[in-house]
């Protein structure tokens, strides 16, 4: 009758103190513009999201030759960030960088390039336009990433449960076989 108590005891110690990890991060459901999209020149950046999001997110945005981040003001509600720059865009290729908190607590952060093309660029650069996607089809591409800025380790957590099974055995055997002595 012992034994089965310890086995029962000892399952359920090593159900409740093994973690079971859960991936449940946000993720960039939509951007506007869209990543590797040519759009003609806007002021304006916006990012949904799948799910909620905390406060303390950050979007920057980038041209893609250089490092300075372009200046404008950032807006942030439940779901989206927005980002309003100060000047429009002109021809050429942008980085956006955005960085949020999920509702789990998690940082993700992720970044895209899109492309910039002014109607009057097109048919000054010869005769014959090539379509958009082409003329930056020499440029380096970088898909859309999005990761979490930081894993959690779950070593702690399996030390942990480690000893709580040895507790649980030492209590067996000095508690529990002592008494039927």
């Amino acid at each position: 009758m012992f034994r089965i108590n310890y086995l029962l005891l000892l399952l359920s110690g090593m159900l409740l103190w093994c973690p079971v990890q859960a991936s449940a991060h946000t993720g960039l459901e939509s951007s506007t513009p869209q990543a590797d999209e040519t759009v003609l020149p806007t002021k304006t950046i916006t990012l949904n999201f799948e799910t909620n999001i905390e406060a303390g997110g950050s979007i920057q945005v980038f041209d893609f030759a250089s490092s300075d981040a372009l200046k404008g003001t950032f807006t942030q509600e439940r779901r989206r960030m927005t980002f309003q720059l100060d000047r429009e865009l002109t021809s050429g290729r942008y980085r956006v960088q955005w960085k949020i908190i999920g509702t789990d607590g998690h940082p993700i952060e992720g970044t895209y390039l899109f492309n910039i093309e002014t109607q009057t660029t097109a048919s000054e650069t010869s005769e014959q336009p090539k379509p958009i996607q082409e003329k930056y089809a020499d440029t380096e591409t970088v898909k859309t990433t999005t990761s979490p800025a930081e894993e959690t380790d779950f070593f702690p957590f399996l030390i942990a449960g480690g000893l709580f099974i040895m507790l649980l055995f030492f209590f067996y055997q000095i508690v529990l076989k002592g008494r039927t002595k």
